[in-house]
């Protein structure tokens, strides 16, 4: 497994990255809007060459406030095989919600 990056959800991204850049010491790798879903992703990591991990900044378009508990997103790894990582955590008692 790899780890590929943890996701926030957002109410004011510029803001956001901004408090990440200058106080957190992260760089902004990369910064996409996707209207077909209005919403905005934002990578960070601590260099720009990175890969991975990141930590991903969603703004969803319009959205004012998110209440503890909602604005965190999830946190993404990468497998080599999904069907296969999914049965074994099924094995272990893990709930797949959406594979």
């Amino acid at each position: 497994m790899k780890f590929l990056h943890t996701m926030l959800r957002v109410k004011d991204l510029e803001e956001s990255i901004k408090f990440y850049v200058d106080t957190m010491g992260f760089e902004l790798v990369r910064k996409t809007e996707y209207p077909h879903g209005k919403f905005t992703l934002a990578f960070l990591s601590f260099k720009k060459e990175d890969d991975e991990p990141f930590l991903e900044l969603t703004y969803n378009w319009g959205v004012k406030e998110y209440e503890q508990g909602n604005y965190f997103g999830h946190i993404a790894v990468g497998v080599e095989n999904i069907h296969s990582i999914c049965e074994e955590i099924r094995k272990k008692g893990g709930k797949i919600t959406r594979e």
